[in-house]
């Protein structure tokens, strides 16, 4: 049971990008910019994906908000930015789907086999990263800059 718990956990959780989900969410308009650089990413291997939050439902799978999944061509060190973005806190979540699959593979534990991150980098090691953890604020103005490292 365990097993199957952190499995689930780590596969909706990591999922960014990839879901079928339609994104429902609209910002208004605001004058921020936010850059997420990736690392660790391999460079020969599948697409990145990057996901953007400002709120805790269904962090960090696939972002509801409208323009929040960006989807690049894995590089040695990929850029994900979002503009126009309005004051408030967010979370960015990042998988590398490096067999192009469609989805993030696990091994017989339920622990992913790609790359997953999130802001902050704080990604425990039983369970899928929290919101909470992963948040930086934005006054809607400003330019933000942070480096999600992902784990292989």
């Amino acid at each position: 049971m365990k097993r199957s718990l952190l499995s689930s956990l780590l596969l909706v959780a990591c999922g960014g990008g990839m879901s079928s989900t339609t994104p429902t969410i609209t910002l208004e308009k605001g004058q921020s910019v936010l850059t997420a650089r990736v690392e660790r990413v391999k460079a020969d291997k599948g697409p990145v994906f990057c996901d953007l939050f400002n709120a805790a439902d269904g962090f960090p799978g696939a972002s509801p908000i409208i323009g929040g999944s960006i989807r690049l061509q894995a590089s040695a060190e990929p850029v994900c930015t979002w503009r126009d973005l309005p004051a408030g806190t967010y979370a960015v979540s990042v998988i590398q789907d490096e067999n192009s699959n469609g989805s993030l593979d696990l091994n017989t534990f339920g622990v992913p086999t790609e790359g997953y991150g999130a802001s902050n980098n704080v990604l425990p090691a039983t369970s899928a990263p929290r919101f909470v953890d992963s948040t930086l604020t934005l006054d809607g103005t400003a330019a933000a800059e942070l480096t999600v490292r992902l784990k292989n």
